[in-house]
C-alpha cells in the first residue's frame, strides 16, 4: 500500500513568507509609533510631573535658583527643567531598525547626569520605564499582527 501526498500550492506559500519577511526588515512604521509614545510620555510623566522614568521624584529647585527664576519672570515659574522649555522638546527619529528618542539642547546632559562641579543634581528625564517596556513590546505584536501578518 503507497500513501501519496502532494503539496499543491508550496510556491504559493513561499511567496508570501518571503514577502513578509521583507516587510519585517523594515519597521520604521513601528519605531515611529515608539517614537511618538515615548516624545509624549516623557513629556507627561517625566516634565509635567517632574520625575525620572522610574517614578522618583527630581530633586526641588535650590533657593538660589527660585530667587533667580523670581528676578527674571517677577510671579515666577518654578516647574523643575521647564524655566523656558527648551528642554520639553522631545524630538525622536525613526529609521527602518531603531527609533532615537532626545533633545538637541546643549545643557541637556548635565540636567540628565547632573554636575557635581556647577552643583546641579541629576534630574533624569530620559529613558524607558518597565511600564513603556512591556507597552512597547506589545506595540511589536499589534504592528507585526495588523502590518506584516495582515490582520487576524
Amino acid at each position: 500500500m503507497d500513501i501519496h501526498i502532494q503539496t499543491g500550492g508550496l510556491k504559493h506559500i513561499q511567496q508570501k513568507l518571503k514577502i513578509q519577511a521583507e516587510k519585517l526588515e523594515d519597521l520604521k512604521g513601528y519605531w515611529d509609533l515608539v517614537g511618538r509614545f515615548m516624545e509624549k510620555r516623557t513629556i507627561k510623566e517625566r516634565f509635567d510631573k517632574e520625575q525620572t522614568p522610574d517614578g522618583t521624584k527630581w530633586q526641588p529647585l535650590s533657593p538660589a535658583r527660585v530667587k533667580q527664576r523670581l528676578k527674571k519672570h517677577k510671579k515666577g515659574n518654578f516647574k523643575i527643567l521647564s524655566d523656558e522649555g527648551y528642554l520639553r522638546r522631545i524630538h525622536y527619529e525613526a529609521g527602518k531598525n531603531y527609533v532615537q528618542i532626545g533633545t538637541n539642547v546643549k545643557y541637556a546632559k548635565v540636567h540628565q547626569y547632573g554636575s557635581k562641579k556647577r552643583n546641579i543634581p541629576a534630574r533624569p528625564f530620559l529613558g524607558v520605564n518597565e511600564y513603556e517596556l512591556r507597552h512597547i513590546k506589545g506595540m511589536l505584536t499589534s504592528y507585526v499582527k495588523h502590518h506584516i501578518l495582515g490582520g487576524g
